[in-house]
Formats: structure tokens, C-alpha cells, sequence
């Protein structure tokens, strides 16, 4: 099957895709792995290169995002904001119906989501966030609820849709929630700063040594509180290590410099033993949230999971901070059997991909790649990828960049600086 006006079937097209999302390819990386295997591919002769394949993608994706989508009173968006190099935010609405996600009786996947609205913006404003929800609403009607963080920005463009559509319940996300609470119970502990700037000591200290291997990870300043797992696994890791070091047979360790080094955590062993619970009770809550929504009966469930997995004061005051926030979010179910979303990290893990995409197509400023994230959602079947390069033509994908991003950075930077030895020699040369 071949789609009007193209050279290449849409099983190469398909396969294009599947090689760039399924198996974290670079386009131009798929497009090499296509060539290296003509020969076994039936029926193919020639193989595109990566611009071809980068202009099916963008074609896919902005299909994706103008389709029609079947209106229902069932849907759930969840939205962020995505930003990168420059002054541009980009607002990604995506959704799910979540009559289709009870049936499938799992944590949501990229393949279940629809993209909604994709609006790139240089004020992210509480205004503007409510324009672009307004505009999706025709799309789906009026959605049964909207799962977002706690942004300012986003908080008031909800505030804005509710005076329009009451009906519309805003559900806060579990994972920023948990973040807040572990932030507020680890900055009221004076020994959390002092482990954090220890850490950081040790990290210099054995980085260009033989204890290399037991380097501590890296602290994100952003988002920090979302990521503290790996730091607080690598102290207990070390603890143990130091208690009973475990010596390859083909290396060898000075244990007066492993004792002088990393010796100082065992002055933490009862801390990151409360530490860990703090993210044990974090983690278990996630997982629920994420596996079976906010509901009638979420919070009775998750007390249970959580009984006897708090004994630190600390972990006390979070486990009731959890079940209250639980029990506030599932106070919007309507009925017993209804489950409502609570977990956004398929809209996070789509970003993420999208931005590594990005990362090996331009330096740092939005560009045309936002389509991408249409094309990695929904089911891409031949039948769909047929239609959507039948629908949408490449000068309809320039439209869409020029009508929503304007002049992106890397416009800018081939204009403003010398692209190629004659241009670079007149810049060096005298006036």
C-alpha cells in the first residue's frame, strides 16, 4: 500500500517510525539501519534518508493533532508545560477516555493518548493557558476532569475553564504532590542539608580515583524532589559496602581511603533509614495512583498498603498528609465504580522523548520536532500513517511552524553566525 503522491510503501514508513520511537534511534540512525538492511526487507528496493523520514514524522504527528476526535463526556486531559533554550513554553494537552483506560486495567501507555492541543507561547500566562483549553473543548466536549501540577499558571486557566464548565473537576497530580510533601519534611531537617553538601564534598573527592566506582549520583536542581530515590539507595548502598566490602578479585582498594572518604555516612545509618521510609511511602502511593486512579474506596486501599511501613515521626506526618490528599482528590469520584487519573508520567515520559528527539536534531530551541509528540501517540497503523500522509502535506507542516513558532533559535543562529570557511574568513578579516 502506498500512499498518493509518495515512492515508499507505508510498511516503510511504519517501520521508519517504529525504528526512530521504538528503539531510541536518531533519524538519521534509522534511516542507516533501513539501508543496512534493504536486502532483507520483501519488496524494497530503496530505502529514504533521514529528511524524508523526518517529514513523515512531522507529517504524522501534526495529523494527529488536527484529526477529529470523537466527543464524549468521559475524557481526561492532562497538561504541562514543556521549555527549553529561549523564552518559549510550549503547552501539551493530551487525552484519554477513561472508559478506554478502566477496560485496559493498566498504568497508561503512549499508545492510549490523543494530542489534543500543542501551543507554543512566549508568556505562559494564566490567560493563555485558558485560551488553549477553551480552543480543545470542541474537540472532545467539555472533559470530565483535567490532571495538572500545581503551576500557577495552569492553576489559574483552570480556575478560568471552571467558570465556564463547572462541571470540570481539576485533579492534582500524585507524583508533584509527594514531591511538595518529601520537600517540606527534608528541609525542616537540619541533617538533610548537611548530607546534601557532604555528599557533593565526596563526589570531587573520589572522582578521579580508584573509588570511582562508588561515586554518589548526581542531585538535579530541578525537580530534585521527584528524583531523591538514587541518592538515598546509593547512601545505603555504601553503608553496606562499608560494613562489609565486597572486593573484586582482579582490583584492589585501600580501605584507609575508602573509610576516610565515605566513612562519614555511617553517621547517617539512622537518617537515611528514615529517609528511606519517607521515599518508601512516597513510592508505594505512586504506584497505586498510577495502576488504579483516584476512586470511592483509594484511600481505605492505600492505608492498608501502608500500615506498618511508618515508624519515624516523619514518615507518621506524611503517611496522614498521603491519606488526606487521597482521600480530598477521590472525593471527586461520582460513583463507586468510577476511577478518575492521578498520575501524569505518560504525559512527562512523552515529553522526555520528544526532547530527545530534539536534542539530536538542534541545540536547545523549540523547532518543528513539537509534531513528533503526535506522532509517537495513538496506534500507528498502516491504515492511520495512510491516511494521515493522504491528509496532510508538507507544505501544510511549514504552515503550521510559521503560523505557531515563528523564527526558532536555530533560524537565528545560522543567520548570525558563519556557517561555512568563506563566511568565517570575512568575519576575521579587517573592515
Amino acid at each position: 500500500m502506498i500512499a498518493p503522491r509518495h515512492q515508499y510503501s507505508v510498511g516503510v514508513v511504519q517501520l521508519f517510525l517504529q525504528t526512530v520511537f521504538g528503539c531510541a534511534a536518531s533519524q538519521r540512525a534509522a534511516a542507516a539501519v533501513m539501508g543496512l538492511f534493504a536486502n532483507w526487507l520483501p519488496g524494497v528496493c530503496e530505502t529514504p534518508c533521514a529528511n524524508t523520514g523526518r517529514l513523515w514524522l512531522l507529517r504524522s504527528g501534526l495529523y494527529e493533532l488536527i484529526r477529529p476526535k470523537e466527543e464524549a463526556e468521559d475524557w481526561a486531559w492532562i497538561m504541562d508545560h514543556t521549555l527549553q533554550l529561549g523564552t518559549q513554553k510550549c503547552l501539551v494537552i493530551v487525552g484519554v477516555r477513561l472508559s478506554v483506560w478502566k477496560q485496559n486495567r493498566r498504568p497508561l501507555q503512549h499508545s492510549d493518548l490523543a494530542l489534543l492541543n500543542l501551543t507554543p507561547m512566549e508568556q505562559a500566562t494564566g490567560d493563555r493557558v485558558y485560551d488553549a483549553l477553551s480552543k480543545t473543548v470542541p474537540q472532545t466536549g467539555v472533559p470530565r476532569l483535567v490532571l495538572c501540577d500545581g503551576g500557577g499558571e495552569l492553576e489559574r486557566g483552570m480556575e478560568l475553564l471552571r467558570c465556564d464548565h463547572p462541571q470540570v473537576d481539576r485533579v492534582y497530580d500524585v507524583k508533584h504532590k509527594l514531591a511538595l510533601m518529601l520537600k517540606k519534611e527534608l528541609e525542616a531537617d537540619e541533617q538533610w542539608s548537611t548530607f546534601l553538601e557532604k555528599v557533593a564534598c565526596a563526589r570531587r573527592a573520589i572522582t578521579q580515583t580508584d573509588l570511582a566506582f562508588l561515586l554518589p549520583p548526581v542531585v538535579k536542581n530541578k525537580a530534585r524532589y521527584m528524583n531523591l530515590d538514587t541518592l538515598v539507595k546509593w547512601g545505603c548502598g555504601v553503608l553496606g559496602y562499608l560494613k562489609r566490602p565486597r572486593i573484586h578479585p582482579q582490583a584492589s582498594i585501600d580501605c584507609a581511603k575508602l573509610k576516610e572518604k565515605l566513612g562519614w555516612l555511617t553517621s547517617y545509618r539512622r537518617k537515611l533509614g528514615e529517609w528511606s521510609e519517607l521515599l518508601g511511602l512516597a513510592a508505594t502511593t505512586e504506584d497505586s495512583i498510577r495502576r488504579h486512579g483516584y476512586h470511592r474506596h483509594a484511600c481505605r486501599q492505600l492505608s492498608a498498603r501502608l500500615a506498618g511501613r511508618a515508624t519515624s515521626a516523619a514518615a507518621k506526618r506524611m503517611r496522614a498528609a498521603i491519606l488526606d490528599f487521597v482521600a480530598e482528590q477521590s472525593a471527586a469520584a461520582r460513583t463507586p465504580s468510577e476511577r478518575l487519573l492521578g498520575h501524569s508520567e505518560v504525559l512527562e515520559s512523552l515529553i522526555g522523548k520528544y526532547k530527545r528527539l530534539q536534542s539530536t536534531h538542534s541545540k536547545g530551541g523549540m523547532t518543528a520536532m513539537l509534531l513528533s509528540m503526535g506522532a509517537i501517540v495513538g496506534q500507528k497503523t498502516q491504515d492511520v500513517i495512510h491516511t494521515a500522509l493522504a491528509t496532510v502535506s508538507c507544505r501544510a507542516v511549514t504552515k503550521w511552524c510559521h503560523d505557531n513558532l515563528g523564527v526558532t533559535l536555530q533560524a537565528q543562529r545560522l543567520s548570525a553566525l558563519p556557517g561555512n570557511k568563506t563566511r568565517m574568513q570575512n568575519a576575521l578579516s579587517p573592515a
